[in-house]
């Protein structure tokens, strides 16, 4: 019974998923309060950022926008971390390279121990 996979229910599961999306996007349509989609008085939004002023830096992408509101309550939310980890970052690869063979050493060694 876990074990059995039959493309043909798959493929029927994913038709009426798609039909059900799309009557649900329907009702959405209906029941929303008139957003424009197009023409005259539309204006993306993408938290909070306005994409009729210019993004110091950014002048050459005109149409793009740098997200840089997205993510806020993720940063925020790690901010201590993020700190502690300013803290040890220093920009030297060899710092970074002895890291990466002393977490491979430890790695090896367990595989070795336990394995």
């Amino acid at each position: 019974m876990f074990g059995y996979w039959d493309a043909l229910y798959f493929v029927l599961v994913f038709i009426v998923g798609l039909i059900l999306a799309y009557l649900l996007d329907q009702w959405a349509k209906k029941k929303g309060m008139g957003t424009k989609e197009a023409g005259d008085g539309t204006k993306i939004f993408i938290s909070g950022e306005d994409p009729d002023k210019v993004i110091p830096g950014f002048e050459h992408l005109e149409g793009y926008y740098t997200g840089k509101n997205v993510m806020w309550g993720l940063k925020y939310a790690l901010k201590r971390f993020f700190t502690v980890l300013k803290a040890d970052h220093t920009g030297l690869l060899t710092d970074y390279v002895s890291y990466l063979v002393i977490v491979t050493a430890f790695v090896m060694g367990v595989l070795l121990i336990w394995g």
